[in-house]
């Protein structure tokens, strides 16, 4: 449907035969306007006061429902009791004052909106320079008006609720350079309070606003053309205007015929998103008619909470207390893939996503938390602790046009767009498998024999950064890795290997070796290697974590307490900055030697052993590797003894075979991977959750 977002006025062409509507009442000799549409584009802003004057005249007669006597139709004109108070008006004066930040041709459009959502034009006029009011007269029974602003096609739309004689009004168009745009996240909470968190200084500092008008609040959004915070109170739509910082009614009525949890403006269509449980809704804020409905497909229990946010490319992600979903609509159909593998330990009561396409989940606690979320994953990070609840969420994401033009280290990237500002060879980051998530390495160490396939003999987390400049080269590689679980008796070592020459590699860092059985060059890279470069991040997993206070293992047996391994950062520096193709993808080729044998080497299927691995163990014991074919580490019927998952993974307990714990573990490896993919997720039916570790 049109909608204000996406159309700019072409031509305006005044009649007089066009009926002026005032409720039941028609006076045929007002004026309306004819309004032929274009498709328009954003365009830039920029930034002075402008204002308009502007007066009309519009009349409608309005029913007297004074109660009489006798029948009305008893009474001659003359004999009508009328109050002395009343003087026969049908229209009340009001002035607009309008304030706008631009230096561009602007273009208004003033409709009076009555109940029911009809909307009538009742004034069009170019902006001329200056600081001006619009003086308008409007039936006495019209509630609000809407303002459309066009700047060279770019258009917004602002609801006004007629309260006083003097209505204010501000525009805030592209600000200029002493005016710096802020990253805001607007917070609301069944209570009514209401919140601005900095997201732009990274502290996520909580600042209290105006207490919402009208109650508490479980959901709300933010336009940002139009500079308001949307928020719903029972059945009423409402808004904050952040510039003037008053709150206005936009609509009367949902859907849901009252509170829903989640809610999100479409900055791409102009249109609010709400949704409750299995049921979303897509409405036009601007005269609340339902565009499209939705029942969401595919959530898991507990489907409850939760909220929306939609990306800048359009992508729909939403919350609930069962994790993270993606929302593909297909029809009368939402379908929701889900993103996180896991019931959350927390219940999202809300969502939003960044600028920098950051998403963001809170929580309604007494003391709520901010929690950061990767969108790839579902890997989370607590952020910020509050002393007050937040019940729903909504982003104000500023333009690059907006931002500071700082460039602290002067590579050509601007601090609010550099990972990292002050380190002039730095620019940008890629993460594998998200800024705040971990992948999990997991090995059977009895290979060339085959194991229990348990999958625990040493679980590895991993988290590479690869650190690029301004010209998207990278500078550095940093794997940070912590031993998750040895649910074995040998002191196993880890490291990986990379096909990237030894001599563009300048420095490696960082590494815990502690038996003695690794030699290094000056480099800090594996002595020994002629082909590629191998580093080796530990040589003893059991020096990496605390022992256990019971128990024969690590994090493996039931009832056992859990412990947590320390942290290991390898930082490896090139020489020169490389293209990132050189490095392949991560997490490259990883491997364990066993119990000291530097030469026993477990890699992931396919993956060729280093230069210091004992090829005399090929085709022995379960072992069917053919170097000839490329073929490593395999049984005859192609069982590996690694797997790598790009996922915190929740490992089988002792001696339960991988396949027992996930019960879609065969259809996914009978399939190649084509059935089940999420086949390690915690959805219904997935897995024996008694027969996992889940901490």
């Amino acid at each position: 449907m049109l909608h204000p977002d996406n159309f700019i006025v072409k031509s305006v062409n005044w009649s007089k035969n066009k009926a002026f509507s005032c409720g039941n009442q028609i006076d045929l000799s007002k004026l309306v306007a004819e309004i032929s549409i274009m498709k328009s584009f954003p365009m830039s802003k920029t930034t002075i006061f402008l204002g308009l004057t502007l007066f009309l005249n519009i009349s409608c007669k309005k029913d007297n429902s004074e109660p009489l006597a006798s029948s009305p139709s008893s009474y001659s004109l003359e004999e009508l009791p009328v109050s002395a108070s009343f003087n026969f008006n049908t229209e009340t004066n009001i002035q607009l004052n309008i304030n706008d930040f631009t230096t561009e041709k602007v273009k208004y459009y003033v409709f009076a909106v009555f109940d029911g959502q009809e909307e009538e034009l009742i004034a069009t006029r170019m902006a001329q320079p200056g600081t001006n009011s619009l003086e308008l007269v409007l039936p006495t029974f019209c509630p609000r008006i809407r303002v459309e602003r066009n700047q060279n096609g770019r258009i917004t739309s602002r609801f006004l609720e007629i309260d006083a004689k003097s209505l204010n009004l501000s525009f805030s168009g592209k600000k200029s350079e002493m005016e710096d745009c802020k990253e805001t996240l607007y917070a609301v909470n069944g209570q009514g309070g209401f919140y601005a968190l900095d997201v732009e200084s990274g502290t996520y500092t909580s600042t209290a606003l105006p207490n919402l008008v009208g109650g508490g609040s479980i959901a709300c959004a933010v336009n940002k053309d139009s500079n308001i915070v949307y928020y719903n109170t029972g059945t009423t739509l409402r808004y904050y205007d952040y510039n003037t910082g008053t709150f206005h009614v936009a609509q009367q009525g949902n859907p849901f015929n009252g509170s829903y949890p989640r809610m999100e403006y479409n900055h791409t269509n102009g249109l609010l998103y709400i949704a409750r449980n299995e049921d979303m809704y897509i409405i036009n804020p601007l005269n609340n008619a339902v565009v499209s409905s939705f029942d969401i497909v595919g959530l898991e229990a507990p489907v409850g909470g939760g909220d929306v946010a939609i990306a800048d490319d359009g992508t729909i992600f939403m919350c609930c207390f069962s994790g993270l979903y993606r929302i593909e609509v297909n029809g009368s159909i939402a379908n929701a893939t889900r993103i996180s593998a896991e019931n959350l330990p927390f219940q999202p009561t809300s969502m939003a996503i960044d600028r920098n396409d950051r998403l963001y989940l809170a929580t309604n606690d007494a003391n709520a938390q901010l929690i950061e979320m990767d969108k790839v994953d579902g890997a989370w990070s607590v952020v910020q602790t509050y002393n007050h609840k937040i019940n729903d969420l909504g982003s104000y994401k500023c333009d690059i046009s907006q931002l500071a033009n700082i460039d602290s280290d002067n590579d050509g990237i601007i601090d609010a767009q550099d990972d990292f500002p002050n380190d002039p060879n730095a620019a940008h980051a890629q993460y594998t498998p998200s800024d705040i998530g971990w992948g999990s390495l997991s090995f059977e160490d009895l290979w060339p024999s085959r194991g229990d396939y348990d999958f625990n003999d040493l679980v590895v987390n991993y988290r590479f950064t690869q650190v690029a400049n301004a010209n998207n080269q990278v500078v550095r590689l940093e794997g940070r890795f912590r031993v998750k679980a040895i649910g074995a008796s040998f002191r196993n070592g880890f490291g990986f290997k990379l096909d990237v020459d030894a001599n563009l590699i300048s420095s490696v860092s960082g590494f815990n070796h502690t038996d003695n059985i690794i030699s290094v060059d000056g480099k800090g890279l594996e002595a020994g290697h002629s082909n590629g470069s191998t580093i080796i991040v530990f040589d003893d997993a059991f020096d990496n974590i605390p022992a256990p206070a019971s128990g024969l293992f690590i994090n493996t047996e039931r009832n056992s307490p859990i412990v947590t391994g320390e942290m290991i950062e390898v930082i490896i520096n090139f020489t020169n900055p490389i293209d990132a193709g050189l490095l392949g993808n991560a997490p490259f080729n990883p491997f364990i030697f066993i119990n000291g044998d530097r030469g026993r080497e477990v890699h992931l299927a396919d993956k060729p052993a280093t230069d210091l691995a004992n090829a005399s163990y090929y085709n022995t014991g379960h072992d069917d590797s053919d170097p000839a074919f490329n073929r490593f580490y395999r049984t005859e019927n192609n069982l590996p003894w690694a797997i790598n998952i790009i996922h915190e993974f929740r490992y089988p307990v002792e001696k339960v075979p991988i396949n027992n714990a996930y019960n879609f573990f065969n259809a996914w490896a009978l399939s190649s991977g084509a059935s089940y993919s999420d086949w390690y997720k915690d959805n219904a039916g997935y897995r024996d959750d008694n027969d996992l570790i889940l901490n």
